[in-house]
């Protein structure tokens, strides 16, 4: 007698209420960074949060962020790194121009080859290997590789 396999794995958390699913997220995210906090590393507070909502996601939670919510904190984000910069460093950057130029096009040119060879290889989709693959500006990425239909969770 042929006996049905059992479920996938990844829709195991998709069966748990939203409400424990945020519950669960909350409390793997405290763990993660307080342990990432306990060992020094830096960005512990981010990394935390990350491995976790990875954990979930891959485990099939169907919790999301409210676009607009998501929308600020990614602003946030951006306003922080953008208030860390003091103006001392433009000098330097008038100085040594060349090199950062030559840095960026190589980071840029190695990157779009590398979203190229993944999507065309079908590692992952088109859109998400493309956007998935572009260097810096996190927050611009992901948002739109969402515009773009890329899933932004990859």
């Amino acid at each position: 007698m042929d006996s049905l396999p059992d479920q996938p794995t990844v829709e195991r958390m998709a069966r748990v209420p939203k409400v424990w699913q945020w519950l669960a997220l909350l409390i793997f995210s405290i763990l993660f960074a307080g342990a990432l906090e306990f060992g020094a590393l830096p960005a512990a507070l981010l990394i935390g949060p990350m491995l976790a909502a990875i954990l979930a996601g891959t485990n099939g939670a169907t919790v999301r962020v409210p676009r607009p919510l998501f929308g600020a904190a990614q602003a946030i984000v951006g306003c922080l790194v953008a208030s860390s910069i003091s103006p001392d460093i433009f000098p330097v950057f008038y100085k040594e121009w060349p090199l950062f130029l030559g840095t960026v096009v190589a980071t840029v040119a190695a990157s779009s080859l590398l979203g190229w060879l993944i999507s065309r290889w079908r590692i992952l989709p088109g859109t998400t290997a493309v956007w998935g693959s572009s260097p810096g500006a996190a927050t611009a990425m992901v948002l739109m590789a969402g515009a773009f239909g890329a899933d932004q969770r990859l």
